[in-house]
C-alpha cells in the first residue's frame, strides 16, 4: 500500500472516531490532509472503500490476535490478556461498534461478512471451550447448548461496550481495561474449583 493511501486510512480512522461516519466526508479528511478531493479520490473513489479497508485491517488485526489465544500454557490468562488487545483493537477503530448497524445496512459485504466471522469465531470459541473442559478448568454443561448462549452473551457484550462506555461512563479514565475485567468476569460461574484459583492468578498477573 503507498504511503499516500496510508496516510489518508490513517486521518479517515481519526475523523471518523472523532466525529462519526456520517459527519465526516471525503472533502473534510482531503482538506485534514492538504490535498484536493480529486487527489483523494484518485486513491479512493468512495467513502465506502475506506470504511470496507478499515473494515478488513481490523478483522486482520483481531485475527492475528484470536490465533495467540491457544498459544499460552494457561487458557485463562490467554482469554485475558487477548480479549484486552482486542478491546483496545476495537476501541482503536471504534467508530465501528457506534454506526456498526448503519455500516451493515450499507454495506451488504461486510455483513456477509462479519456473518461469516461470526460462524468462525463460535467455533473457535467452542473449540476453546473444550480446552477448557478437558483441563478442568470449567465445569460441563447444564443442558444442551449452554456453551454456545454463553459465547453469545459475551459476543454482545463485546460489540457493545463502546458505546455503553460512551453512554454511561464517558469519563473513565481506562475503559479498556475496566470493560476487558467485566467481560472476563462472565466466565466465573462456569469455573470448577481448579478454574477459579487460575482466575484468581490471572487478575493478580494482568
Amino acid at each position: 500500500m503507498s504511503k499516500t493511501k496510508q496516510n489518508i486510512l490513517e486521518k479517515a480512522l481519526e475523523l471518523f472516531n472523532e466525529n462519526g461516519l456520517g459527519e465526516t466526508s471525503l472533502r473534510q479528511i482531503a482538506t485534514a490532509l492538504n490535498m484536493s478531493q480529486g487527489n483523494l479520490t484518485y486513491h479512493f473513489k468512495h467513502k465506502q472503500e475506506i470504511v470496507h479497508t478499515l473494515y478488513y485491517q481490523l478483522v486482520e488485526n483481531l485475527n492475528q490476535e484470536m490465533a495467540k489465544t491457544i498459544q499460552p500454557q494457561s487458557l485463562l490468562l490467554a482469554m485475558f490478556q487477548s480479549s484486552g488487545t482486542m478491546m483496545h483493537q476495537l476501541y482503536a477503530y471504534r467508530f465501528f461498534m457506534r454506526d456498526f448497524y448503519l455500516i451493515m445496512k450499507e454495506s451488504p459485504e461486510i455483513k456477509q461478512h462479519y456473518q461469516q466471522l461470526q460462524t468462525q469465531r463460535n467455533n473457535e470459541f467452542m473449540q476453546f471451550f473444550t480446552m477448557l473442559q478437558i483441563m478442568g478448568m470449567i465445569r460441563d454443561p447444564l443442558f444442551e447448548g449452554e456453551y454456545e448462549r454463553f459465547y453469545q452473551r459475551m459476543n454482545i457484550l463485546g460489540d457493545n461496550w463502546i458505546n455503553a462506555q460512551e453512554l454511561l461512563n464517558s469519563e473513565m479514565e481506562n475503559p479498556v481495561r475496566y470493560y476487558q475485567e467485566l467481560l472476563f468476569e462472565v466466565i466465573y460461574p462456569y469455573l470448577t474449583e481448579k478454574g477459579r484459583e487460575e482466575y484468581e492468578l490471572v487478575l493478580r498477573m494482568g
